[in-house]
């Protein structure tokens, strides 16, 4: 039984879990990874610098494999606009695009747990809006909508295989 002054005073949190045990259901097996820094974005009402490794190496396949498809799609969208902008503006320069290239992997590394502390958040919110007098089916849509989406990243490789399979035929002329 949850100890009622273990729940937070927040309507995103379905009234039977405690925030953690909700957050728990969103982010999966792995939540204890979390859980340090979400305490320190609770705390600090907000942003705080952290690091995740993934993020830095794999940017918005990250994104994909936590199920932030919105935040997926933002960072594709900035890895092409500062590809053109490199492309535009610093042509023949191949160390200054490689070096904002990394910049902007260093930003995502630096910001990709508070960005996954806030969609986790935007998912407890969804859960209650949707089941605002069942607590027990907001557990388990959450389990069901949280965890990694691993069969999206291996879809995303197979496509970029096969563009590239076909870009180098293109470039070969065959």
């Amino acid at each position: 039984m949850t100890n009622p002054d273990d729940r937070p005073d927040t309507a995103s949190v379905p009234p039977a879990t405690t925030l953690a045990e909700a957050r728990a259901a969103v982010v999966g097996n792995r939540y204890l990874l979390f859980e340090e820094s979400f305490s320190l974005f609770d705390a600090a009402g907000g942003f705080r610098p952290t690091f995740t490794w993934p993020a830095l190496i794999f940017d918005v396949l990250w994104f994909i494999y936590r199920r932030m498809y919105l935040e997926a799609a933002l960072a594709f969208l900035g890895v092409m606009v500062l590809m053109s902008l490199g492309a535009a503006l610093v042509s023949g320069n191949v160390g200054l695009v490689l070096f904002m290239g990394f910049g902007f992997r260093l930003a995502l590394a630096v910001t990709g747990r508070w960005l996954y502390w806030k969609a986790v958040d935007r998912r407890l919110e969804q859960a209650m809006r949707r089941y605002p007098d069942d607590p027990d089916r907001a557990l388990a849509w959450l389990k069901l909508k949280g965890g990694v989406d691993s069969l999206a990243v291996i879809l995303i490789f197979v496509v970029q295989l096969v563009i590239g399979f076909w870009l180098g035929s293109i470039k070969a002329g065959v």
